[in-house]
C-alpha cells in the first residue's frame, strides 16, 4: 500500500466515523492495512507531519490491555497514541 493509498483509506475510515467525531483507532487501523509496523507508523506521523490528522491518546491508556497497548504509536514524548482523527 502506498502511502497515497494508506492516506486515501484513512479519509474514507474518518468520513464512516463521522458520528463517532471521526476517530479511528490505530490498533485498529493497523490490523486492517496490509503495511509493516515501521512503515504504518511512518505513514501516520507523516500525515500527522502534514497536519492532515490529530492523534490523540486514549483517556485511560494505562487501562488498555497489553496487546492493544503494544499496537498503539509511541510518540517521541512518550505519549501513547491510541486515535487518529482525520481532519
Amino acid at each position: 500500500m502506498t502511502y497515497q493509498e494508506f492516506k486515501a483509506f484513512l479519509r474514507q475510515e474518518g468520513e464512516r466515523r463521522a458520528t463517532q467525531g471521526g476517530l479511528v483507532p490505530i490498533p485498529e487501523l493497523r490490523l486492517r492495512v496490509p503495511l509493516d509496523r515501521e512503515t504504518f507508523d511512518e505513514y501516520v506521523l507523516r500525515l500527522h507531519a502534514e497536519r492532515l490528522v490529530h492523534l490523540l491518546s486514549h483517556v485511560d491508556g494505562r487501562k488498555l490491555p497489553e496487546p492493544v497497548r503494544t499496537e498503539c504509536i509511541v510518540h517521541s514524548s512518550g505519549a501513547l497514541l491510541y486515535w487518529i482523527r482525520w481532519l
